[in-house]
């Protein structure tokens, strides 16, 4: 007979119904993962390979390929609980036969070429599926396939490993603003570009550019990048390996120009670089405006005239000499030089010199003709930004204003064509355009000085009537406000009866509203003028009866051009101001496209762009039409 054991303090413990559960369970348990232990389980990369796992879940590839696409294997595996020796605690099992491992980086290209260049695989992405056909015939691909030098760049290169992102994620290594970087991997590897005998210094020079600034301290997606002019997965492409056609590419109006310049006609002439970087090496990336930006030009006319100057030609030789310290620009009439300036060696050096001669004076003269268009606006906009700042409301001559700064855009790209005669008659447009303007300010300036005057007069007739009207207030409260002699014997002469207190109230509320009447209107007219309209401001664009279809007016909408376009289908409006550089577009009722004179931009009849550097669409206005009359309101999504 068996004894129930003890507890050591003399109780006998009696098994339960509780224990007895508890020892089934636990025996159950341990032959459960016995035979699960023996069972094959599938194999879960992440539970090795957790840095590559968190990578690969925010990527483009999560939950379109797995692991097995691209490293290959098996679809389960035994973990076994043997140890590995590598590293103790970690389970190892044989990966298999059609285990890959990590791709050689000469394998990268057909390996991702598997799905990129398979149609019926990327149709469902809308993704094209020519990337590696163009990459074999890249510099990095035919350098890969033909000598086997795997150091060029490869898919993962550009576009990461398990980390790759789209191209509009601002962290992706192919966002528009992070491709210089991604490329400055190893085009800024001196050590790695000697050994290629290729320049380690392309980015910096780009960072410098006015391509650089614009796209990475103004954020313009539309300014080029690396892929822009080497392209991307077809680097330096077939067909554009001069880079004047690169060029042309955006600026298609002055290629269109230069073409037809006698540089056009001769190839061996360096093209847009050899005069847009200030040594015109061919491979310098530090391409530079040929004149500064505008607002640069006002502000230094500004602080020149702020500053004084014995008459207009000190100031104008202040200002060409301003123009020239201005950092970003190379000057026309000196980047003739770079050709022709130079002392000529060679045996038929003489037959050269007086054409050397006759072209650098021809660039003096192109840049005198810029700079006198230079002058002449600087001067005109920032006479209206120092008068609007006043009562005078100038938005007419501002919009005129806009017009002159597209005529001297447009003659910036006219003098590609070195034609001397279309550069004068181009420059006399915008300084008629300047002179136009300066007279309408001069005349509202007389008439500000003759209302002046008037309102010296008024102002002389406001005192004289105060001083009466306050005369006539003391002899009237002395008449009626004042107390009798026998009323004062009485209650005091300080005390004043209600009803005298109540006249000489209504006497002073007179006296001030008259005064204040009068006072008002000449207060009101020497203060600063408000901004008209605002949100929601409305501006009439004329009747709707007589309007043809197809038809564009313009109107001044904020104090800036917008044209209204009656469509097939109603009107639309939208900012006459391209998205580039600021040009005033024009109407094209033949083709229903808005064009910029300056690049030889185009916008559809919807405001989008068709061709061209613009990186956005023109904004657009809303329209209605009431009682007949078309009313262009605030932006539309504002």
């Amino acid at each position: 007979m068996s004894v129930p054991p003890s507890d050591g303090n003399g109780l006998r413990i009696r098994p339960t119904g509780v224990s007895l559960l508890i020892s089934s369970w636990l025996v159950v348990t341990a032959l459960t993962d016995a035979a699960v232990n023996a069972q094959p389980q599938a194999g879960d990369c992440t539970a090795c390979h957790q840095p590559e796992a968190e990578q690969f879940k925010a990527s483009a590839h999560h939950k379109a390929i797995t692991c097995r696409q691209c490293h290959g294997g098996e679809l389960s595996y035994d973990l076994s609980t043997q140890q590995s020796p590598e590293k103790p605690g970690m389970k190892s099992f044989d990966h298999g036969a059609r285990f890959r491992g990590r791709p050689t980086r000469k394998d990268v290209p057909v390996l991702c070429g598997d799905c990129h260049a398979d149609v019926a695989r990327m149709n469902p992405y809308g993704l094209r599926t020519d990337q590696l056909a163009g990459y074999w015939v890249s510099g990095h691909g035919k350098r890969l396939k033909e000598s086997g030098e795997d150091r060029v760049a490869v898919c993962t290169d550009c576009h990461g490993i398990h980390d790759i992102l789209k191209s509009d994620n601002p962290n992706s290594r192919t966002n528009f603003r992070q491709i210089p970087d991604t490329c400055g991997r190893c085009h800024s590897n001196a050590e790695l570009m000697n050994e290629f005998d290729l320049p380690s210094d392309i980015v910096d020079q780009y960072r410098k550019s006015i391509h650089g600034r614009n796209l990475l301290e103004k954020n313009d997606a539309g300014s080029p990048n690396c892929a822009t002019c080497h392209g991307n997965h077809a680097a330096a492409p077939p067909g554009y390996t001069e880079v004047g056609h690169v060029c042309g590419k955006c600026h298609k109006q002055i290629e269109e120009y230069f073409m037809t310049s006698v540089h056009g006609r001769f190839p061996v002439i360096a093209r847009c670089v050899g005069c847009h970087v200030k040594n015109g090496h061919p491979k310098n990336h530090e391409i530079e405006e040929a004149s500064p930006p505008l607002s640069k030009l006002t502000s230094l006319y500004a602080r020149l005239e702020q500053e004084g100057a014995a008459d207009e030609a000190s100031l104008r030789e202040r200002f060409d000499a301003g123009v020239r310290d201005l950092s970003g620009t190379v000057r026309l009439d000196s980047v003739c030089n770079n050709c022709h300036g130079q002392q000529r060696t060679d045996p038929h050096a003489i037959f050269f010199e007086s054409n050397d001669l006759a072209a650098a004076q021809q660039g003096r003269d192109l840049a005198r003709y810029l700079a006198d268009v230079q002058f002449e606006y600087s001067r005109t906009t920032a006479r209206i930004d120092r008068l609007s700042k006043g009562v005078l409301w100038l938005r007419d001559e501002g919009l005129l204003a806009e017009d002159a700064k597209t005529e001297l855009m447009a003659l910036s790209a006219a003098i590609h064509t070195l034609d001397t005669e279309q550069i004068a008659e181009r420059s006399k447009k915008a300084i008629d355009i300047c002179t136009n303007i300066g007279v309408r300010l001069d005349e509202k300036e007389a008439g500000l000085r003759l209302r002046n005057y008037i309102l010296i007069a008024v102002w002389a007739f406001v005192a004289v009537f105060a001083t009466l009207m306050y005369r006539k207030y003391l002899e009237l409260k002395h008449a009626y406000v004042r107390p009798t002699a026998a009323a004062a014997d009485i209650i005091g002469t300080d005390v004043v009866l209600p009803r005298r207190r109540w006249l000489n109230g209504i006497l002073t509320t007179l006296g001030a509203t008259s005064v204040a009447a009068l006072l008002w209107p000449a207060i009101a007219y020497v203060l600063p003028s408000r901004k008209r309209g605002g949100a929601d401001e409305r501006v009439s664009a004329g009747k709707e009866a007589g309007w043809a279809v197809w038809e564009m007016r313009k109107v001044a909408v904020r104090g800036k051009p917008a044209a209204v376009v009656r469509t097939a289908d109603g009107f639309r409006a939208f900012s006459a101001v391209c998205t580039h550089l600021g040009c005033i577009v024009d109407w094209n009722t033949v083709s229903h496209e808005f064009h910029c004179p300056c690049h030889a931009a185009a916008f559809d009849a919807a405001g989008q762009v068709v061709s061209g550097p613009p990186p956005r669409p023109l904004m657009e206005f809303g329209v209605q039409v009431v009682q007949g009359d078309v009313f262009v309101t605030q932006p539309i999504g504002s």
